[in-house]
């Protein structure tokens, strides 16, 4: 298929529809092709950080989404997805710093809650996590993730039962959730 390296529309709409369907390679071509043409289009700057995340180039991902925001700063999606990047490259505290603006932007953002709730549980502050995966199922009944995160707190806690009601709500929601499977089996073999 032939686009215009000039029309930016072809472009973004065609890299959108690859990223979409994971033909990442393409969509990266395609989504530089239009940033070429407009490089102040906030989205496509985003579009290209998902891509760039998926295809583990985390760096130019970062860049993506730092450029994302500084055109759009009410973007709670790159607020949230850079903090995802932030947290995986080991910048705990402006990963932290960027769901609490997610959140500031978009006060509904059960994701960005979950990811805050796995922050302040990797560092055992169980109290501060478990009212952050309080809120995102509070704000999305159905995010399993959640679930079998109070899941794995109430088993360090040794609050088994707990533990199990957490793990059987998230396989009920996710029945081909391997991890809260996993984690269920750990609970019964101390039992």
């Amino acid at each position: 298929l032939e686009i215009e390296s000039n029309n930016f529309g072809a472009n973004y709409l065609l890299g959108t529809l690859f990223a979409q369907t994971k033909k990442l390679q393409e969509a990266k071509i395609l989504l530089r092709k239009a940033l070429q043409v407009d490089p102040n289009y906030a989205d496509a700057h985003y579009n290209l950080g998902n891509v760039l995340t998926e295809l583990e180039e985390i760096q130019e991902a970062i860049i993506c989404f730092e450029k994302a925001i500084s055109i759009n700063p009410k973007n709670a999606d790159a607020n949230n997805n850079l903090g995802n990047l932030f947290k995986k490259i080991g910048k705990i505290m402006e990963a932290e710093n960027l769901y609490k603006k997610a959140i500031e932007i978009n006060p509904n953002y059960a994701n960005a809650y979950n990811n805050l709730g796995a922050i302040f549980q990797k560092y055992k502050n169980f109290q501060e996590a478990i009212k952050f995966y309080k809120k995102t199922i509070e704000l999305d009944p159905n995010f399993a993730s959640a679930y079998n995160n109070l899941g794995i707190i109430s088993y360090e806690v040794d609050e088994h039962k707990n533990a199990i009601n957490y793990y059987e709500e998230a396989i009920k929601l996710k029945p081909d959730y391997a991890e809260a499977y996993n984690n269920l089996g750990k609970v019964y073999k101390v039992l």
